[in-house]
């Protein structure tokens, strides 16, 4: 009996764990930058943002192959915690927002040579493995669609 205690116990904490990972949006679009131009894929989006914000965030992102890479144009919508400006009390901000960005990448698909890239760019990359990182896109995403001074309700009083 004992160790079905355990067991139940181990297992809660590993779904736990699993509940409280970090967004890993990661796809591999080795297959689209070998198609022709104008090619597209959709990919969905579910998961626990970070460490620097807290909350969730769900929705699809459609990849379309252009000439010098991948366009991305997502559709997200997240739920933030975030700690009034007035009561200090935290709540729960919802936040829907569109992205569109160009993601380039380092290598190229067909022989695995090195792409010239501009030293220290701000450009969103494709990795030499051909992995798309969605994941840096929803956080800068995100903290731009935060509200400067966030409160509760509109009317919120502050501090009693």
């Amino acid at each position: 009996m004992k160790s079905y205690y355990t067991l139940c116990l181990v297992e809660i904490s590993r779904l736990w764990q699993m509940r409280r990972e970090p967004l890993k949006a990661l796809a591999n679009v080795a297959s689209l930058l070998k198609e022709p131009v104008g090619s597209s894929q959709s990919y969905d989006i579910k998961g626990i943002l970070g460490d620097e914000i807290e909350g969730s965030i769900e929705g699809t992102a459609k990849m379309i192959r252009i000439t010098r890479g991948v366009l991305v144009q997502c559709e997200l919508s997240a739920e933030v915690k975030l700690v009034c400006s007035r009561c200090l009390e935290v709540f729960l901000y919802p936040i829907s927002f569109t992205a569109e960005e160009e993601f380039l990448p380092v290598a190229d698909v067909s022989d695995d040579s090195a792409l010239p890239l501009a030293e220290q760019s701000e450009q969103f990359t494709i990795d030499d493995r051909n992995i798309l990182d969605l994941g840096e896109l929803i956080r800068q995403y995100v903290l731009l669609n935060l509200p400067m001074k966030p409160l509760c309700r509109p009317d919120c009083p502050g501090m009693s």
